[in-house]
């Protein structure tokens, strides 16, 4: 017995020794694998059909094989007639699915080309644009909203209701004068008759506000825009996207920040400062949503004034980006001459005030891509005070199509 299970041990060892060797065989010989060419094949559809200042997506089918899809390079370009009569192509888009969109009734021949490496395919597609039977203006100058902060300047608007007070800034914008904004978060928002083309690679449109003048300081305001996707007429909540400019990404930039200003009580007595044009350094009371609080000091100077929108009840909140604008008191410490900065790009109330649409953010700071916008929000995103001068604040005057009435020929 001993001996059988000794022979039956040793010819088992055997046979393990003998599939181990046959694995490291098999392992030491891989086939090898032929590697597959990469391939990619393009179709356009022949045609498409839409009105002037309207979007159509054109949508290639694109079928990529055996090389990473991401790779893919895409151009859209269309023929345009330049100085001198000479017609050359003209980008357009960079993105797999293009929104074309163009303000001339035309026929357009629109070519994309996709390259994969060195694999290059091209595709053309006619698109017909045709008139509307309306004509269109380069401002945006329909009121949606009007929200201004406090303010000194407001006291030109002593209305005690919002339907008042919107006729009044209805007549301003027709008539180019300029409207208050007051502080963080005063806002406007506006519409234009036509979309305002998302242009490849220029800047689409400007945000006009009143120019800084005698003592007075001014504060850049931020942007949010919307495209009417649905095109019901409406801004919708989901269809707003913020315009990140040089602040946007900065330390010192808050973002989601909130801020409640208090009615003031017209019988409480003045608490007047240390310097003779704190005439009352508790006027208006304020709280935000990162636990601070404070008051806005009436002035000396604007003592007669009401700062508080008398038709917005006791209190209210108003929301948005908050962005640091430096102000340094110059008049060692006595409060009465300030130098307040600015910022490099992205705003209004700055040397270039020319907005890009591809600026546009969502939510969480991902970039979008919008064929156009058709509603702009201008609002002050600084909290600022300056001492004698008051409030930094901002006036709104107008907001411009830069490529109106310019069209591809």
């Amino acid at each position: 017995m001993k001996k059988y299970l000794k022979h039956s041990l040793f010819l088992v060892a055997i046979g393990a020794f003998y599939c181990c060797s046959n694995d490291d065989s098999k392992q030491d010989n891989p086939e090898t694998q032929p590697v597959k060419e990469a391939s990619l094949s393009l179709k356009l559809a022949s045609d498409f059909t839409v009105s002037r200042y309207n979007a159509v997506t054109v949508e290639p089918q694109v079928l990529i094989e055996n090389a990473d899809a991401e790779l893919a390079k895409y151009k859209w370009t269309v023929k345009v007639t330049g100085t001198g009569g000479a017609v050359k192509d003209s980008v357009i888009g960079d993105t797999k699915n293009l929104q074309f969109i163009t303000a001339k009734a035309a026929n357009y021949t629109v070519d994309l080309t996709v390259t994969l490496g060195k694999l290059v395919k091209q595709a053309s597609t006619k698109v017909t644009v045709s008139e509307t039977g309306k004509t269109y203006t380069s401002k945006a100058l329909s009121l949606i909203d009007y929200i201004p902060a406090p303010s000194y300047n407001l006291d030109n608007y002593g209305f005690t209701t919002k339907a008042e007070v919107l006729e009044q800034v209805k007549s301003d914008l027709i008539e180019g004068n300029a409207v208050p904004l007051g502080t963080f978060g005063g806002s406007i928002t506006t519409a234009f008759d036509h979309t305002v083309i998302n242009a490849y690679g220029k800047r689409d449109f400007k945000i006009q506000m009143n120019e800084d003048s005698g003592n007075s300081k001014v504060s850049p305001v931020s942007v949010y825009v919307a495209y009417d996707a649905n095109k019901n007429g409406i801004a919708d909540d989901n269809e707003w996207y913020e315009i990140a400019g040089s602040e946007y990404n900065k330390s010192t930039t808050v973002k989601n920040y909130e801020i409640t200003y208090n009615k003031p009580n017209a019988g409480k007595a003045a608490v007047t400062g240390t310097k003779d044009w704190q005439f009352d350094k508790e006027y208006l009371k304020w709280t935000d949503n990162k636990t601070a609080a404070g008051f806005i000091t009436r002035t000396k100077k604007w003592r007669r004034y009401n700062y508080y929108p008398q038709w917005m009840g006791e209190s209210y909140t108003l929301k948005g980006t908050k962005i640091y604008l430096p102000v340094k008191d110059v008049s060692d410490g006595e409060g009465t001459t300030y130098n307040v900065g600015t910022f490099e790009w992205g705003y209004g109330g700055i040397k270039d005030p020319s907005i890009d649409i591809s600026w546009a953010v969502d939510s969480n700071g991902k970039k979008v891509h919008l064929p156009g916008i058709d509603f702009v929000k201008v609002y002050v995103s600084t909290y600022a005070e300056a001492g004698a001068t008051d409030l930094v604040t901002n006036f709104f005057t107008h907001v411009e199509d830069l490529n109106f009435p310019k069209a591809i020929k």
